[in-house]
């Protein structure tokens, strides 16, 4: 009887010291979803601000860049303009979006989807140079956020028929330093 007394201390304790496993997720001790890939995704959202989308509803009213970080997206070829609230220095950067156009029977044609920032006729930012910049914003001035490089579907066929289009937006990021 102590025998198998003694076998089933030893189980349980073998069990119990083999159930608690080391978490090694992305910090380890902490679980935000359970699935390591999750987690890595939700810290990414969390690390990207939240977008402002520029569209052809909202394309009359003027954006403010305030402290902190503002990033303005669009999918549409419509420009629009901003202001600033304190005049400084800004680090800007931005990611081209992409058009990608595309049929059954046909290889698929992609564009690049660009947007710069200018100042009267001053180009001060450009998604073609992608590098973040630092640029000085004056509060009370007009800045324009025009975007180029759609193209229209309708005057695309493949093989006598129309293509689908496929729109990935633009970001353009701004962080008062």
């Amino acid at each position: 009887m102590r025998k198998f007394c003694f076998f089933h201390f030893c189980m349980v304790l073998f069990v119990f010291q083999c159930s608690s496993q080391e978490d090694k997720g992305l910090i380890p001790g902490t679980r935000i979803t359970g699935d390591p890939l999750g987690d890595v995704l939700v810290f990414l959202a969390l690390s990207n601000p939240p977008c402002q989308f520029l569209t052809s509803e909202n394309a009359g009213v003027t954006f403010v860049l305030r402290e902190g970080q503002t990033s303005i997206c669009s999918a549409q070829l419509v420009n629009g303009s901003l202001q600033v609230e304190k005049s400084g220095k800004y680090q800007v950067q931005s990611f081209a979006g992409k058009q990608t156009l595309s049929s059954s029977r046909c290889n698929s044609l992609s564009f690049d989807f660009h947007v710069k920032l200018r100042e009267g006729s001053t180009d001060l930012f450009s998604s073609q140079n992608p590098t973040p910049s630092e640029i000085s914003l004056e509060m009370g001035k007009q800045y324009q956020i025009l975007a180029s490089g759609l193209v229209n579907p309708d005057l695309y066929q493949c093989q006598g028929r129309p293509v689908s289009s496929w729109v990935t937006a633009y970001r353009i990021q701004f962080q008062k330093l």
